[in-house]
């Protein structure tokens, strides 16, 4: 048993080391080689644990990745075709199809449709937008597959982990790393990690270790705080990402949007839930990695980068005081 858990933690690991190389994806081969696995063991455990092949699992997230062109920019459908790795329209499209049941310009009109629906004034208990600068985080995650409504038994076992190690303190944050769109990606497909970000100091037993420890880049980003029900973080998202962020003028930095969370929101008991499914207002920040230009295989907004953004209007400041 300890045995299978520690190789689907080489599984979780050897995923996240994926996603930042979908432009150029690692054989089969060299991921089962990663994880310190054999390529037949490997194949086995990752069909099991995310319920498609790795094959099929590169195809998607970089369909997917072409889809974010079609839904957040004006570009022709041959930028989208490069940056899901194909080399010509007709392949893309014949992919694309497969995938999604309809050609590329018809799922973005389907997905400009949607945005033209966000109501143009943010939701109740969103605050407005700024612009932050935020530290490279070094983060122990427990990740969740499907609706992140459901991620509730990653967030219990990070908070159980930290209360265990004495590490779920002021010098901690909890983050909910947010890895794919759910308007574009199925939901039982989603991932998001229940993740905790450590000061490089603090030590934590080897033996002790979560599925997933990585590091989050730090860099510029725009945030808006929220407080407010759990069951509004969806509707604040979706005015953030979808009416807010394609006029802001900046581009995405890294597919990884975040929610940086209190410390004392972290449930350690299943007692703890019940207080926030029933409405207990939490606090935290959504947060979207940006820059003026796109970071490559990214996606910049809309509009024309050039131009003033709400964001820069705000100005900077360090880190999440």
């Amino acid at each position: 048993m300890l045995n299978e858990h520690r190789h689907r933690c080489q599984i979780w690991q050897t995923t996240t080391w994926l996603r930042e190389r979908l432009h150029e994806p690692p054989c089969v081969g060299e991921l089962a080689c990663h994880a310190g696995l054999s390529e037949r063991h490997f194949h086995r455990l990752f069909t099991e644990l995310l319920g498609e092949t790795p094959a099929d699992h590169v195809l998607r997230l970089r369909l997917e990745h072409a889809c974010a062109w079609l839904a957040y920019t004006e570009f022709p459908v041959m930028q989208a075709a490069l940056a899901g790795g194909y080399d010509s329209r007709e392949a893309f499209t014949r992919a694309f199809h497969a995938r999604f049941g309809c050609t590329p310009g018809a799922f973005r009109d389907r997905l400009h449709a949607l945005r033209r629906r966000v109501p143009p004034q943010p939701p109740a208990g969103l605050g407005a937008p700024g612009e932050r600068v935020l530290a490279p985080l070094r983060v122990a995650a427990w990740p969740h597959l499907g609706p992140s409504a459901l991620a509730v038994t990653a967030w219990l076992s990070l908070g159980r982990w930290g209360q265990a190690h004495g590490v779920l303190d002021a010098g901690a944050v909890p983050v909910s790393v947010l890895y794919d769109d759910e308007v574009i990606t199925p939901p039982g497909k989603c991932r998001l990690d229940a993740a905790l970000a450590l000061p490089p100091s603090r030590a934590v037993p080897d033996d002790s270790g979560p599925p997933v420890w990585y590091e989050l880049p730090g860099g510029r980003c725009v945030a808006a705080a929220y407080e407010g029900a759990v069951g509004g973080l969806a509707t604040a998202w979706g005015y953030f990402g979808l009416r807010w962020f394609p006029a802001s003028g900046l581009a995405l930095r890294d597919w990884r949007l975040l929610m940086v969370h209190e410390v004392a929101d972290v449930p350690t008991r299943a007692c703890d839930v019940f207080p926030l499914v029933m409405g207990r207002p939490i606090r935290c920040q959504l947060c979207i990695p940006v820059d003026s230009v796109p970071a490559q295989g990214m996606p910049p907004s809309a509009s024309n980068l050039t131009r003033s953004s709400p964001a820069t209007q705000t100005g900077m400041s360090e880190g999440w005081a």
